[in-house]
């Protein structure tokens, strides 16, 4: 009894393929977007202040209907992209364009806390650097002053022991330096 108007809704919606099921949900979709319609005039009206009841009873049903077609389609719309969003193929398209982007941001990742490593393994490099220059430019200093000791800063003096002369700094027993003669 009702086939015919399967039929005129499924050659209208193609949701899923299925004359059936079309139907359905487009009944479903219609009951939502009546629904919907019905509360937002009321909430436009409402807004606009207007309570003479010739104007709203003339533009009423006029506006709800064109709300519920709007809304409709829209969310017929909606369905069918739901649709090809869970088909197979679409479905593999979206599973790997997501693998893509979760693996560019874990190489992002990686290559970003890789790239922080190496700046402070050239910063800490390049302090180390500087750090052994000045440290050989005291020692190049302590040398050509040879009456200075290199560990302590005392006077170096000349000094006797059991197995003959020796230089040793001043400050001996807190400073052991010595060098043979």
């Amino acid at each position: 009894m009702w086939s015919w108007l399967i039929e005129l809704i499924s050659n209208i919606v193609d949701i899923t393929g299925n004359p059936l099921a079309d139907t359905i949900i487009f009944a479903v979709i219609g009951f939502i977007s009546g629904s919907i319609a019905f509360g937002l005039v009321g909430i436009i009206f409402d807004f606009s202040k207007n309570r003479n009841s010739k104007t709203m009873s003339e533009i009423h049903w006029g506006l709800r209907f064109v709300i519920f077609g709007v809304l409709t389609y829209i969310f017929v719309k909606i369905a069918q992209f739901l649709r090809w969003l869970f088909a197979p193929p679409a479905l593999y398209y979206i599973i790997g364009f997501t693998s893509l982007i979760v693996g560019v941001v874990v190489l992002w990742l990686i290559f970003k806390k890789t790239a922080a490593k190496t700046a402070k393994e050239e910063t800490r490099i390049v302090e180390n650097k500087e750090k052994n220059i000045e440290e050989n430019n005291v020692k190049k200093l302590d040398k050509y002053d040879e009456h200075k000791c290199p560990y302590c800063g005392g006077l170096l003096v000349e000094r006797i022991g059991p197995y003959g002369r020796f230089i040793g700094c001043n400050n001996y027993p807190k400073c052991k330096y010595t060098k043979n003669e």
